[in-house]
């Protein structure tokens, strides 16, 4: 019983730090990958902009005009912002080690403890065996 135990450890905790290993560098790679994208400047150019003809009575054109110069702000706002993403790889790269490390802990202990159980279990099923 404490070799299956065991073996079950052993699988799942190969399994968990394959997926954290995994996860973690998908999460790396998009990352550094949002971190060079760039919104197109044709985006953020408004004079190409131009409002619906069924807009025209349900939009007036100042609104319209201020919501364009609001997209264009987030627009410009977003392109000085992506960059910032690639350094964030490094922090959930930490984060997610040290969450690794508390579910392999957990792991072992929760091992451990049916270890024991278990040779409680043949200390109490075996009649006529000392134990000094």
């Amino acid at each position: 019983m404490k070799k299956i135990i065991w073996l079950v450890f052993a699988v799942l905790a190969a399994l968990w730090t394959g997926l954290v290993a995994l996860t973690l560098q998908l999460t790396d790679w998009v990352l550094a990958t949002i971190a060079t994208a760039q919104v197109p400047g044709t985006a953020i150019d408004t004079s190409q902009w131009v409002a619906p003809a069924w807009a025209a009575p349900w939009v007036d054109p100042a609104w319209l005009a201020s919501l364009q110069g609001g997209l264009v702000w987030a627009a410009q706002g977003l392109n000085q912002v992506l960059p910032f993403a690639g350094s964030l790889g490094t922090l959930i790269t930490v984060l997610g080690w040290i969450c690794w490390g508390f579910i392999m802990a957990g792991l072992l202990v929760l091992a451990l403890i049916l270890h024991w159980l278990a040779g409680k279990r043949e200390q109490q099923t075996a009649p006529g065996r000392q134990v000094v």
